[in-house]
């Protein structure tokens, strides 16, 4: 367990390792689950399956962004309130997030059995299609509350100092999904159904396992039944801090959902189903980059709070390096492997490889830049600013690509489709690079002012009659007004 004096001076490097390798294989491990569903689907029943689980898939996002919103939003004021020494806020905030997890998976529960198959009839889809989609997503949203305590309460265990913990409780539920996708689907030839079980299954152990440690005697922060409250306070707080990875969750469904929508107007159901093959094989890199960005989360967001800008910066460029390595390395896979990237999910179907290679060759160009854009968004999650996360997340979806996704097609047709995200990702790295150049800036500033105030507050106290009063009084005017509104967000 990393303890709070290795968080202040520990070296950065290490606790890079101790807390970005584990939540890497985290996140993957949690995010491979709908990939995993795509291979055994896309081998069992093939392009009218793929394209009802990516006709789906934007519904199951919309779940997952409720379960980030409230871990990564708790998560993220935790680390700041430990960081100040506030070990009861800290703890008061574990049990509000907790309920929260409740009720939601309570109400997406009832909300999409009433409505999921009026979502899916808006992208216009029809048929085979169709039915696949709404037979598997039945079956999730039934499953929706493990899926939202998985989610949140990922970064929570994290954040008490047992990345590895995570990390193993992660892998034991894709083994789970690995398993039971093959007897249900391959072997017992249940189909759709059998593939959304699986999934569902392989969300509930997780999320029992996580409760197991929380509730146990080795948490540090310990949650106990009859101090669960719904404070709604602090539960806003908890959401208001968690939106913009809301708010990064549910804009990928979004662009999910649009994409559908246009790959169907100018493409066909085949496009569809390539569209998904991408999706698969590209949110791998995705998610590696997300990884990293969330496992420094609780070194950023604690050390900021105790006010060690240094370590902050420190820390910020070596998650940028290994982001831009990530993107290169997978730029260069994709170049030289494309179409076997392609036959893990189709092997025997030569219409659908031609399809998916043409956007793939568009889609590629974004792995060299995507990292940094949501690196960029979740630092300013873990400080707790808000705003500037928000601009990156909706600045990307409103302000760009959606304009992008209806234009280019009008004079370039479905390969316009394709190459509206990645047009888009360069667009936004120009921005977020304005941004981190601020950023860096402010805390090499205010990292030389935080350690001449740590300087002086050890000295002795001057003689009397010397002129120390007026020079604390200037110090402390000094320190008294920087950054206003990002100290209110704080606290």
């Amino acid at each position: 367990m990393v303890n709070d004096e290795e968080m202040r001076s520990g070296n950065i490097l290490n606790l890079f390792l101790k807390f970005a390798l584990p939540t890497v294989v985290g996140v993957v491990i949690a995010g491979i689950q709908g990939i995993i569903d795509g291979f055994f689907i896309g081998n069992a029943i093939g392009s009218q399956g793929l394209a009802g689980v990516t006709l789906a898939y934007p519904a199951y996002m919309v779940i997952i962004a409720m379960g980030v919103i409230i871990g990564i939003g708790a998560s993220s004021l935790t680390a700041l309130k430990l960081g100040k020494g506030n070990f009861r806020g800290a703890l008061d905030i574990m049990h509000n997030a907790f309920s929260l997890c409740l009720l939601t998976g309570a109400v997406f529960t009832v909300a999409g059995l009433v409505f999921c198959e009026t979502s899916i009839n808006l992208l216009g889809a029809s048929g085979t299609a169709l039915a696949f989609a709404r037979e598997y997503l039945r079956i999730i949203f039934i499953g929706s509350v493990f899926m939202i305590l998985t989610i949140a309460l990922d970064p929570l265990v994290r954040n008490d100092g047992r990345p590895r913990l995570c990390m193993n409780i992660m892998v034991a539920g894709v083994l789970v999904n690995l398993v039971l996708d093959y007897l249900f689907v391959m072997r017992m030839d249940m189909g759709m159904s059998g593939a959304a079980f699986a999934t569902i299954i392989s969300f509930a152990l997780p999320a029992v396992m996580l409760m197991h440690y929380l509730f146990g005697s080795q948490a540090r922060l310990r949650l106990r039944l009859k101090a669960l409250k719904f404070k709604l306070g602090i539960q806003l707080k908890i959401l208001r801090a968690g939106l913009p990875s809301f708010v990064m969750q549910f804009s990928l469904a979004l662009v999910l959902f649009a994409h559908n929508y246009m790959l169907l107007r100018y493409g066909s159901e085949l496009a569809v189903s390539a569209y998904g093959i991408i999706g698969y094989a590209f949110s791998i890199f995705y998610m590696l980059f997300e990884g990293i960005a969330l496992g420094v989360q609780p070194i950023i967001g604690f050390n900021y709070g105790a006010g060690y800008y240094e370590r902050v910066s420190k820390t910020l460029k070596l998650t940028m390096l290994s982001c831009i390595f990530i993107g290169v390395f997978g730029f260069v896979l994709i170049y030289l492997f494309p179409e076997r990237v392609v036959q893990i999910f189709s092997q025997d179907d030569s219409e659908l490889l031609e399809v998916t290679l043409q956007g793939m060759k568009f889609f590629m160009f974004s792995l060299l830049v995507e990292g940094i854009v949501l690196l960029t968004a979740i630092y300013y999650q873990s400080i707790n600013r808000v705003r500037a996360a928000l601009f990156i997340y909706l600045g990307k979806i409103f302000v760009v690509l959606f304009p992008l996704l209806f234009i280019l097609p009008i004079f370039f047709g479905l390969d316009g489709v394709w190459s509206a995200s990645p047009v888009t990702e360069y667009i936004m790295t120009l921005v977020v690079l304005v941004m981190l150049s601020k950023e860096f800036k402010f805390l090499r500033r205010h990292s030389a002012k935080t350690e001449n105030k740590r300087q002086a507050s050890t000295k002795p106290p001057s003689p009397a009659g010397s002129n120390s009063g007026k020079t604390e009084i200037e110090e402390k005017s000094r320190f008294v007004n920087f950054r206003p509104a990002e100290k209110k967000e704080i606290s």
